[in-house]
Protein backbone atom coordinates (compact mmCIF):
# COMPACT_ATOMS: atom_id res chain seq x y z
CA UNK A 1 0.00 0.00 0.00
CA UNK A 2 1.09 3.39 -1.25
CA UNK A 3 -0.33 6.93 0.44
CA UNK A 4 -2.60 7.04 -2.72
CA UNK A 5 -3.91 3.26 -2.21
CA UNK A 6 -7.44 3.18 -0.48
CA UNK A 7 -7.20 2.10 2.81
CA UNK A 8 -9.46 -1.10 4.56
CA UNK A 9 -12.74 -0.21 5.15
CA UNK A 10 -13.41 1.84 8.30
CA UNK A 11 -9.71 3.24 8.24
CA UNK A 12 -8.67 6.81 8.05
CA UNK A 13 -5.38 8.66 7.74
CA UNK A 14 -5.58 12.01 10.02
CA UNK A 15 -4.70 15.49 8.88
CA UNK A 16 -0.94 15.58 9.13
CA UNK A 17 0.90 18.03 10.90
CA UNK A 18 3.40 18.39 8.45
CA UNK A 19 4.33 20.99 6.27
CA UNK A 20 1.81 21.76 3.41
CA UNK A 21 3.72 21.20 0.25
CA UNK A 22 6.66 19.69 1.63
CA UNK A 23 7.28 15.88 1.32
CA UNK A 24 9.35 14.29 3.96
CA UNK A 25 10.05 10.44 4.40
CA UNK A 26 10.69 10.54 7.51
CA UNK A 27 7.36 11.87 8.84
CA UNK A 28 5.97 9.55 10.78
CA UNK A 29 2.22 8.39 9.46
CA UNK A 30 -0.89 7.73 11.39
CA UNK A 31 -3.48 5.66 10.90
CA UNK A 32 -7.05 5.05 13.03
CA UNK A 33 -10.37 3.78 13.24
CA UNK A 34 -12.59 3.08 16.38
CA UNK A 35 -9.93 4.33 19.19
CA UNK A 36 -7.15 1.92 17.84
CA UNK A 37 -4.26 4.40 16.22
CA UNK A 38 -1.39 2.94 14.03
CA UNK A 39 1.86 5.04 14.53
CA UNK A 40 4.78 4.36 11.72
CA UNK A 41 7.69 5.85 12.23
CA UNK A 42 11.20 5.41 11.83
CA UNK A 43 13.18 3.40 13.99
CA UNK A 44 15.82 6.03 14.51
CA UNK A 45 15.57 9.68 14.86
CA UNK A 46 18.97 10.66 12.91
CA UNK A 47 18.75 12.28 9.50
CA UNK A 48 22.36 11.42 9.73
CA UNK A 49 22.41 7.55 8.71
CA UNK A 50 21.58 5.71 5.58
CA UNK A 51 19.33 3.62 7.07
CA UNK A 52 15.83 3.16 6.41
CA UNK A 53 14.06 1.44 8.79
CA UNK A 54 10.87 1.76 10.57
CA UNK A 55 8.65 0.06 13.63
CA UNK A 56 4.74 0.03 13.53
CA UNK A 57 3.44 0.86 17.37
CA UNK A 58 -0.48 0.18 18.00
CA UNK A 59 -2.35 2.79 20.29
CA UNK A 60 -5.68 1.52 22.23
CA UNK A 61 -7.40 4.16 23.47
CA UNK A 62 -9.49 1.86 25.67
CA UNK A 63 -6.98 0.12 27.65
CA UNK A 64 -4.63 2.85 27.33
CA UNK A 65 -1.72 1.34 26.03
CA UNK A 66 0.50 1.77 22.70
CA UNK A 67 2.58 -1.69 21.92
CA UNK A 68 5.05 -1.88 19.48
CA UNK A 69 3.89 -4.65 17.30
CA UNK A 70 6.55 -4.79 14.35
CA UNK A 71 10.32 -3.63 14.70
CA UNK A 72 13.14 -3.53 12.21
CA UNK A 73 10.50 -2.88 8.88
CA UNK A 74 13.10 -2.65 5.95
CA UNK A 75 11.70 0.68 4.57
CA UNK A 76 8.49 3.28 4.68
CA UNK A 77 7.05 1.06 1.89
CA UNK A 78 7.43 -2.06 3.69
CA UNK A 79 5.45 -0.11 7.00
CA UNK A 80 3.15 1.12 5.02
CA UNK A 81 2.45 -3.19 3.83
CA UNK A 82 2.45 -3.85 7.83
CA UNK A 83 0.27 -1.28 8.35
CA UNK A 84 -2.38 -2.25 6.02
CA UNK A 85 -1.94 -5.91 7.03
CA UNK A 86 -2.76 -4.73 10.53
CA UNK A 87 -5.88 -2.97 9.77
CA UNK A 88 -7.31 -5.61 7.25
CA UNK A 89 -6.63 -8.90 10.00
CA UNK A 90 -8.02 -6.15 12.59
CA UNK A 91 -11.55 -5.86 10.67
CA UNK A 92 -11.31 -9.59 9.91
CA UNK A 93 -10.78 -10.58 13.68
CA UNK A 94 -12.58 -8.19 15.74
CA UNK A 95 -15.09 -6.19 13.18
CA UNK A 96 -16.46 -9.27 11.42
CA UNK A 97 -15.59 -11.51 13.91
CA UNK A 98 -15.52 -11.72 17.83
CA UNK A 99 -11.92 -11.32 19.19
CA UNK A 100 -11.19 -7.94 21.22
CA UNK A 101 -8.14 -5.58 19.98
CA UNK A 102 -5.85 -7.09 22.64
CA UNK A 103 -6.27 -10.52 21.16
CA UNK A 104 -5.94 -9.03 17.54
CA UNK A 105 -2.19 -6.94 19.08
CA UNK A 106 -1.17 -9.71 21.09
CA UNK A 107 -0.86 -12.25 17.99
CA UNK A 108 0.14 -9.65 15.55
CA UNK A 109 3.59 -9.32 17.33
Amino acid sequence: MTDGDELPEGWQQPDSDAQAGQYNPQQPIRYERDGIELHLQPATNTTETDQDVWRLNVVDEDRETTEPVREGIDGRDGAIDAAREFMETYNERCIDGNESAADVIASFR
